[in-house]
């Protein structure tokens, strides 16, 4: 009996898990790891879920190994499992996203209250667990020295046995892909695409996302107000369907973050998907992002003015060989670095 992760999922049975755990656990399951879910752990009445739940944890308690490993994902509450910590099992937690800085980041209308909740509530977490896998450097660092030690950074990937390359069409088309909210640099992208436009009339803006129920109101207003004949808007698209389809039409990807510490410190998804396809990124200048296009030579870095960022995004697209060789770059790194199946042995090496 190899490895053994139990995956603690605070979900119905059957929903989605977030693309990083999916990644995640298919490759650690390809490289030999056994993945078993327990979801719902709390339960309000008898049900049959219930029983299968406790019948898999006393099956993990009679055979238990000592490289089993209970994984949860973000701020949800590990203070329960502290049982299976004095039993022998370790427990990692596997931090997506800075919960709180995401939402201040955002501009959800969170109360003061709410965003120190989060953050008691992560740190109370890293204490507990015995491995803490941040998404950068940087992320590592927002945390007390003392807990260093059993930080490993797990960067994003991207999968290129799933995302293929291509080669940059014709049409000048710059795509952005995230979800949509204020505070995400969307308005400032579009400014800086008329800028663009003054000078490469022939522009197209893709812009692809879904809102959640707290930004309805402003993708709505978004669309009313910009939507056009070179701006478009995709609320259609499924990262496991079409997500490859959409980053391909695009002649470049671009990642127009705002100046602070959560776009600072974090790694989207989306640049990687966005390289795993071909394409060159222009962002502007957060630190992690800023280190990979700068390192593999795989996109343009602009300051946080529209011009600056208009200035990048013309450079490509009036240099096509350029943003080629970007684009090759990019396709490389994920190929030998940044793909999920490295992150999936890092996780196994630093566990056992």
């Amino acid at each position: 009996m190899g490895m053994r992760v139990l995956v603690f999922a605070n979900r119905v049975q059957n929903a989605k898990l977030s693309v990083r755990e999916s990644h995640i656990h298919k490759h650690l399951q390809g490289n030999g790891v056994k993945i078993i879910y327990i979801y719902n752990f709390y339960y309000k009445s008898l049900s049959f879920e219930m029983l299968v739940n406790y019948l898999k944890l006393f099956y993990c308690f009679l055979t238990k190994k000592k490289d089993d490993l209970i994984l949860i994902a973000n701020d949800r509450s590990v203070s329960f499992l502290s049982f299976f910590k004095k039993i022998g099992f370790k427990l990692a937690i596997d931090i997506i996203d800075n919960r709180a800085l995401q939402r201040l980041a955002y501009k959800v209308d969170d109360s003061p209250e709410k965003i120190a909740f989060l953050q008691k509530l992560l740190l109370k977490n890293i204490d507990i667990c015995d491995y803490i896998f941040p998404v950068s450097q940087s992320c590592k660092e927002l945390y007390p020295e003392k807990y260093h030690s059993k930080i490993f950074v797990i960067e994003n990937a991207a999968d290129p046995l799933w995302l293929k390359y291509s080669k940059l069409p014709e049409e000048l088309s710059i795509g952005f892909v995230s979800g949509i909210a204020p505070g995400r640099g969307i308005e400032f992208l579009i400014k800086a695409g008329e800028i663009i436009k003054g000078k490469v009339p022939e522009i197209k803006l893709y812009i692809a996302g879904t809102a959640s129920k707290e930004s309805e109101e402003y993708y709505a207003k978004l669309k009313c107000r910009y939507e056009s004949s070179w701006i478009s808007f995709f609320d259609d698209i499924s990262y496991s369907v079409n997500i490859n389809q959409f980053i391909s039409k695009c002649y470049l990807m671009v990642i127009p973050s705002p100046d602070h510490i959560y776009f600072r410190t974090t790694l989207h998804l989306k640049l990687f998907d966005s390289l795993a396809c071909g394409r060159p990124v222009v962002s502007t200048n957060c630190k992690e992002t800023a280190r990979i296009l700068n390192t593999y030579h795989c996109g343009l870095v602009s300051d946080f003015t529209e011009q600056d960022f208009a200035g990048k995004i013309t450079q490509l697209l009036m240099n096509r060989d350029e943003a080629s060789i970007m684009g090759k770059n990019g396709r490389r790194i994920v190929e030998d670095i940044y793909n999920w199946d490295n992150m999936a042995r890092k996780i196994i090496h630093c566990t056992c």
